[in-house]
């Protein structure tokens, strides 16, 4: 077997134990040679929890491989380093002792080279997991008042930010959500779906399409956004809620993102409650028309379709298994009014 095989065939334990011989090569960039590393999360980036004594605690990322250009991460933690100037609550970049926001290192037993950044740590939970029970309503209605202030916040601060020069990151359009080359996947490789949601989904991609069309990208509902509102990336602290993973930030409706954080609450007793306090908390900051919110259904759906694309992508992934037939059953239930309005 070649080292690629030899990497991406071994169980996932196995992979977690490359990446931390990967990360103990990584460490010393940031003087924290001999810190203690475990396993915090594994999907397709690695991040691993580095206990260093007096030095602090900090998340190492290791990012999958061959997937961000190394402008692409840069200009991530660009953003994040200006939000975070910016009071936006987000992980903390901490920069190596060279001063450089990631680095790309080699390990034995992993494939090809991977590039590493590390924050600050955070302390808190996920405020639910997209698919899971949801729970009692009126704590969640509390949280999502805070999400919708922050994601305000978020584009008051992006649309004044002069970029870096070289800033690279992908879109979020119409293409980018459920095209042939979506940035997660392309729903129409779905194995598995039938004739019917496939025919669902071909509908709804083409009428929304046009709907974006019309819509359009003004800078008053299109812009630098974070990409992937999904509740697991929004945590709760004791000091408030903070957002982290900007691995898929880039330009797209604002609205986009409000989708994301709720489009798994489509047909629940949660969901009317929920976009009550999203919105709630965004017009506290920042102006959201009730002529853009109609929208919100629409860029469900969208949201839904750019996962199908990832399910399709990702079949080997445990999530994928799982979440498909979530997705495929929400399209089933909801892409029909959307078609017949």
């Amino acid at each position: 077997m070649n080292a690629e095989t030899d990497f991406y065939d071994a169980a996932p334990d196995e992979q977690v134990r490359r990446l931390a011989g990967l990360a103990e090569v990584a460490l010393p960039q940031w003087g924290l040679e001999g810190a203690a590393v475990t396993q915090a999360a594994y999907r397709e980036n690695m991040t691993f929890r580095v206990d260093a004594g007096d030095r602090g605690v900090f998340a190492l990322r290791i990012h999958q491989g061959n997937y961000r250009t190394d402008a692409q991460i840069q200009s991530e933690l660009d953003l994040m380093t200006y939000l975070d100037s910016e009071g936006v609550r987000t992980p903390s970049v901490v920069p190596t002792q060279s001063g450089s926001l990631f680095t790309t290192v080699s390990a034995e037993g992993v494939t090809e080279p991977r590039q590493c950044d590390v924050f600050k740590w955070i302390d808190g939970r996920p405020l639910r997991m997209t698919g899971q029970p949801i729970g009692e309503i009126a704590p969640l209605t509390e949280a999502y008042t805070e999400v919708g202030r922050l994601a305000a916040q978020i584009y008051n601060a992006t649309e004044k930010w002069q970029k870096p020069a070289g800033f690279d990151r992908p879109a979020w359009d119409a293409d980018g959500m459920y095209g042939v080359n979506g940035n997660l996947g392309d729903f129409r490789r779905l194995e598995g779906a039938t004739d019917a949601q496939m025919r669902l989904m071909l509908g709804v991609s083409d009428k929304l399409s046009e709907v974006l069309a019309d819509f359009g990208q003004s800078p008053d509902r299109y812009g630098l956004s974070h990409g992937d509102f999904l509740a697991e990336n929004i945590f709760v602290c004791e000091d408030g809620i903070r957002l982290l993973d900007f691995d898929d930030a880039g330009d797209s409706w604002y609205l986009f993102d409000i989708a994301t954080a709720l489009f798994d609450l489509l047909g629940t007793p949660a969901y009317d409650p929920c976009v009550a306090a999203i919105v709630s908390g965004y017009r506290e900051q920042r102006d959201l028309p009730d002529e853009h919110l109609i929208m919100l259904p629409a860029f469900c759906l969208g949201r839904l379709l750019s996962y199908v694309g990832w399910c399709a992508k990702k079949p080997h992934m445990p999530l994928s298994a799982f979440i498909k037939p979530l997705l495929l059953a929400t399209v089933e239930q909801h892409a029909p009014a959307f078609l017949a309005s």
